[in-house]
């Protein structure tokens, strides 16, 4: 599929509900120097349709800091062992986690595109409901609900319900024991693939601070 055929099955932009005041949304455009005008052509040539939405405004306050930032996060969406699918699986949790309303609008967006149904997002615990115990159960029994109705693979259902299981601990207790750790390494084929899990969790959870602090709301993507 094309890039613009994908563009056009975008799903409806859903926006953030709460009617946040932004703190502060970056420097200005008359105020950049060379260097964080030369960052921030380096981030739109990979943000065609997001533009500086989201964290990148505040980042570009620091070059130092924003520069090291945009290429982790380039790393930890398109450039890891997770499928699209998957990885925006990951992030919605985190951002479900740590109460990133601008975060989970955004890659609800993302994560439709990716593949991902509106009933499985709809699952993940939300706030203050989420857990480890709450976030497994309700996504793994949307998941399971979707190999019996012929949606998906029941491959793809036993990693993502590991990745689930792994991501929810990892953002409940701040680590995974032993049992969930090796359980997952056999299911998705290598200790790398959980570096890849706890990077994107830990960039986004950087994410997810930055929008939050800064008082971001998300905003349609520039297409």
């Amino acid at each position: 599929m094309t890039e613009e055929s994908l563009e056009d099955k975008l799903p409806p932009y859903k926006t953030t509900s709460h009617k946040f005041v932004p703190r502060y949304t970056g420097p200005k455009e008359k105020d950049l120097t060379q260097e964080q005008k030369d960052i921030r052509d380096e981030i739109l040539s990979t943000r065609k349709r997001t533009g500086l939405a989201g964290p990148f405004g505040p980042w570009l306050a620091r070059p130092n800091i924003a520069s090291p930032a945009q290429k982790l996060g380039k790393a930890c969406r398109y450039d890891t062992n997770l499928s699209f699918r998957e990885s925006e699986l990951v992030i919605l949790l985190t951002a479900s986690k740590f109460k990133s309303h601008a975060e989970f609008d955004i890659h609800q967006g993302e994560a439709l595109r990716a593949g991902l149904s509106l009933d499985v997002i709809q699952s993940i615990p939300r706030d203050d409901e989420f857990s480890h115990d709450v976030a497994i159960r309700r996504i793994s029994c949307t998941l399971e609900k979707e190999v019996d109705e012929g949606k998906s693979s029941a491959h793809g259902l036993q990693r993502e319900i590991a990745i689930v299981c792994f991501t929810a601990e990892l953002l409940d207790t701040a680590t995974v024991s032993d049992d969930t750790y090796q359980r997952t390494k056999q299911i998705l084929g290598g200790d790398e693939v959980l570096v890849d899990i706890t990077s994107i969790v830990g960039y986004y959870t950087y994410v997810a601070y930055t929008l939050n602090v800064f008082k971001i709301p998300s905003k349609p993507p520039i297409l």
